[in-house]
């Protein structure tokens, strides 16, 4: 439709520049005439030149194959133009049989039409890429949900079946906790958005279960600044990093061993904050593995799509301990 209208704009112009006192119907031939040589240009432009030559690293193969099509158009153009200006002789309309005229026109006229092709295309293919981030993330989100961690799934029902066996008041509580976390995952996360109180609750749940596995002497604390419960963010973006910490930093065997979480308001940021120990390595002992792999990386991926310069992440990896420190901006949520 778009198109229709800018071709009568180019017979409607016609009219108005009229060269020689021709009629209406004259007039009309005249301009439709023209406005079809243009036409045929313009869509040979589009449509084959710029998606084949346009882009490639050298450009003089589309800037040629241009001349060249004025240059086949040429004659034509100006075989109608010299036809419809044969009864007006007398009159100063020479311009209009003027070959030269008429190429450099067609070059022009073609031309322009490349810069309104070329920004469209641009913002095309922005959009294609972000609806293929978009699908990243979806993609990643469903990773996540499909992967709940084997070994904690598995010893939390080693952990449920050992408190059957006692007929622990234990037992409910594990089950109620690992249902709320399964219907988190499985559920709530399909929105984009979730309310951080939603994925504390998770990762307290997390915590509760992964506590049945350890002795008391083992330090597992959490703190979480009211304020931030309403606030909104992706789901399943934390808990990599509560995981990553149970993973490689408690140690059955280690009384010293420990894992602090930290959620607090910052100022418009949340700030999570997950340090845990690491197990000191023997003498003669290469030092312990750095920690991250395939946890961290998705994470960051996600944060790189999902909050783009609106999010700042510092991993401390110390002798003793390792950290993890995320900032989001809150309000770009």
């Amino acid at each position: 439709m778009a198109q229709w209208l800018v071709w009568l704009l180019f017979i409607g112009i016609g009219f108005y520049i009229k060269p020689l006192p021709w009629g209406f119907s004259n007039t009309l031939l005249w301009s439709t005439g023209n406005t079809l040589f243009y036409a045929f240009a313009i869509h040979v432009n589009l449509y084959f030149l710029i998606p084949r030559f346009m882009y490639r690293p050298s450009i003089l193969p589309y800037l040629s194959l241009l001349v060249g099509l004025s240059l086949l158009l040429t004659p034509f153009t100006w075989l109608f133009n010299s036809w419809m200006a044969k009864e007006f002789q007398e009159v100063s309309s020479h311009w209009l049989t003027l070959p030269q005229f008429h190429f450099i026109n067609l070059v022009v006229i073609t031309a322009l039409s490349s810069l309104v092709r070329i920004p469209v295309d641009w913002l095309r293919v922005q959009a294609e890429k972000k609806e293929l981030q978009t699908r990243n993330v979806e993609t990643e989100l469903q990773s996540l949900k499909n992967q709940i961690n084997p070994h904690f799934l598995f010893n939390t029902l080693n952990n449920l079946y050992a408190l059957t066996l006692k007929k622990s008041d234990m037992a409910p509580q594990v089950v109620l906790r690992l249902s709320d976390m399964m219907r988190y995952m499985l559920y709530e996360c399909n929105e984009s958005q979730v309310s951080i109180g939603q994925e504390m609750r998770y990762i307290n749940n997390y915590l509760e279960l992964e506590r049945l596995r350890y002795a008391s002497p083992s330090q597992i604390s959490i703190e979480i600044d009211d304020d931030l419960l309403d606030h909104q963010i992706a789901p399943l973006l934390l808990i990599p990093f509560v995981e990553n910490s149970f993973k490689h930093g408690m140690q059955t065997s280690l009384s010293e061993s420990f894992v602090r979480i930290r959620a607090v308001n910052d100022h418009g940021k949340l700030l999570f904050e997950v340090v845990n120990s690491k197990p000191p390595s023997s003498p003669g002992q290469a030092s312990p593995r750095s920690q991250g792999g395939v946890g961290l990386s998705n994470v960051k991926r996600r944060l790189a799509l999902l909050y783009p310069d609106h999010y700042h992440l510092e991993i401390s990896d110390a002798p003793d301990r390792f950290t993890a420190r995320l900032r989001i901006d809150l309000n770009e949520n």
